[in-house]
């Protein structure tokens, strides 16, 4: 009988000692997991996207102000300032960090969006170019201003998908952190017990057998 305790006892411990082991193994990769999401994924993201939509609009308040240059040479300075500001290098390096189908659909939405405004764009250059300041200031404000509304409304939605994701992420790692240690800690204290039992049982059948005869 008391072998027979003896091994549901021990086959119990061995039981709990492996789900310590492997509690604290999932728990780990987990949190390795999530924190390699943060800083591969979502953290670039939040930075070239950032990045991207500031150039924008420093881009576009120096196109704003090209329509008051004097002269050619002063226009022709800013759209080099521009065009050397370019967020290509930006995007490109968003793009090596998409893991997501929908963070590929709502870049490849913006990049949609890009290219039809950088297409006003080429057209309002050429414009201020040749001195056709009126058309210049017509399609500024109107075509282009349209297009670039578009492209920086998508450019706003990767942002926020980032900003998203990079709160869950967040909080999954809190919550790892917190109660897997909780949890840990409770099988190591049920894994002491069994043990403790198995050992007080060991020491009583000891004590309990009858001394032998010399």
């Amino acid at each position: 009988m008391f072998q027979r305790e003896l091994i549901t006892i021990s086959f119990l411990a061995a039981a709990i000692f492996l789900t310590v082991l492997g509690a604290g193994w999932f728990g780990v990769r987990a949190l390795h997991e999530t924190s390699r999401q943060l800083v591969v994924d979502t953290l670039p993201g939040l930075v070239d996207a950032g990045q991207a939509e500031e150039r924008m609009h420093d881009n576009r308040h120096l196109m704003r102000e090209m329509l008051a240059a004097h002269t050619a040479a002063e226009r022709a300075r800013m759209i080099e300032s521009v065009q050397t500001n370019s967020t290509d290098s930006l995007w490109s390096d968003y793009a090596n960090s998409i893991f997501e189908t929908e963070d590929a659909q709502n870049f490849q939405n913006a990049m949609l969006a890009r290219s039809n405004y950088l297409q006003g764009c080429a057209q309002f250059f050429t414009l201020v170019t040749a001195g056709k300041t009126d058309q210049a200031t017509a399609l500024f404000n109107g075509e282009l201003s349209r297009r670039f509304q578009a492209y920086n409304a998508a450019t706003e939605k990767i942002f926020d998908y980032n900003v998203r994701q990079g709160l869950a992420r967040g909080q999954s790692i809190l919550g790892t952190a917190r109660y897997a240690p909780c949890a840990i800690g409770l099988l190591c204290v049920l894994l002491f017990v069994f043990g403790l039992i198995l050992g007080l049982r060991s020491a009583l059948g000891g004590t309990s057998k009858p001394p032998g005869r010399g």
